[in-house]
């Protein structure tokens, strides 16, 4: 009899621990979650950044030499492709950080074999 009164309790211990799991593996991890809003922050930073940098010194140059708004185009759309150039490296960077976080996670235990 003590032996029937074991197995139900370890039964629903387990029926418990599964459900604990998986109820932790919903919720995400809130490093994970700040470090991908601080890249995507990042990102429009830089790609905001480049922009008004480009066009702040095409301004000044174009005041300076006397030219009406062509250094302004130029270095602006140098600014924009600069910013967008950034923009991607990120992105890739974080994608293959995500990729060996994901390699590293699927790995199975020797437990469970």
């Amino acid at each position: 009899m003590g032996e029937d009164k074991k197995n139900p309790t370890e039964a629903t211990f387990g029926e418990r621990l599964n459900l604990a799991q998986k109820k932790a593996e919903k919720v995400p991890d809130p490093e994970r979650v700040s470090t991908a809003s601080g890249i995507a922050l990042k990102m429009g930073v830089e790609l905001v950044a480049g922009t008004g940098v480009g066009a702040f010194m095409g301004f000044w140059i174009d005041k300076w030499f006397g030219t009406a708004p062509l250094f302004l185009i130029v270095l602006l759309i140098l600014g924009f492709a600069s910013g967008v150039r950034n923009v991607i490296r990120q992105a890739q960077a974080a994608q293959e950080a995500e990729e060996s976080d994901a390699l590293t996670d699927d790995t199975p235990d020797a437990k469970s074999d």
